[in-house]
């Protein structure tokens, strides 16, 4: 653990990512035996998933947001003006 704190910052957000990397590789491993057996001998093909990322999905497979939508912005800018108008 002394090793950790006489870290500096960049190189403990280096080596972060290098195990996040490290650990995602590991689990993109066992995804793909876990396919492997699912598959097999599989007897019902049309329920079968329709691919790996569908049967197991990984941090990196799931879509990013991409902030907040517009609905919200609209709405929180409305609610921001009636704030305003009620403060004077």
């Amino acid at each position: 653990m002394e090793a950790v704190y006489d870290m500096t910052w960049a190189e403990f957000q280096i080596r972060l990512f290098a195990y996040r990397r490290m650990d995602l590789y590991e689990w993109e491993k066992i995804r793909e035996q876990m396919w492997i057996t699912y598959i097999a001998n599989y007897q019902d093909v049309k329920k079968m998933a329709k691919r790996k990322e569908q049967f197991f999905p990984l941090r990196k497979d799931k879509k990013q947001s991409q902030g907040v939508s517009q609905e919200h912005k609209d709405k929180f800018l409305e609610e921001l003006k009636k704030w305003q108008t009620a403060i004077g």
